[in-house]
């Protein structure tokens, strides 16, 4: 089985640096590393996982949108999440089957995707729609 290829943290918050830099939707994004604790345990999680790559995708595109214990970087957390799996997956060579959709990102930052979807959307079959249901 070939070596894994994992982003470190300072990768992650280059990316995030480089997405809020590419891809501008408030005036106030600023790149700032809001927790860094959370960036080093993701990254540690995301490496002791038993799984394979798309799980493991999967778990980084999940703990960086903030599902859980809050998010990492001040701004562009989403954005960011989605480059990163990007990235960890063609490292590996790998592919993500589905174009960037800010809806699915949502549902996973509210909970409402279960791990077993997202790695499915990220093989390219595809996700239920979103929906929030009303409180």
């Amino acid at each position: 089985m070939p070596e894994i290829t994992y982003l470190t943290p300072e990768q992650l918050v280059e990316i995030n640096r480089k997405v809020l830099q590419e891809i501008k939707v408030k005036r106030a994004d600023s790149h700032r590393v809001a927790n860094r604790r959370k960036l080093d345990a993701l990254v540690g999680e995301v490496r002791d996982l038993d799984g394979g790559l798309y799980e493991k995708a999967s778990c980084l595109i999940m703990g960086l949108v903030g599902l859980k214990k809050g998010h990492a970087f001040d701004s562009g957390n989403r954005r960011t999440a989605y480059v990163a799996a990007k990235l960890f997956l063609e490292a590996n060579g790998k592919g993500m089957g589905d174009d960037f959709e800010a809806s699915v990102l949502t549902g996973i930052r509210e909970g409402f995707y279960a791990a077993e979807e997202v790695v499915e959307w990220l093989k390219g079959n595809g996700i239920r729609e979103f929906r929030r249901y009303p409180r």
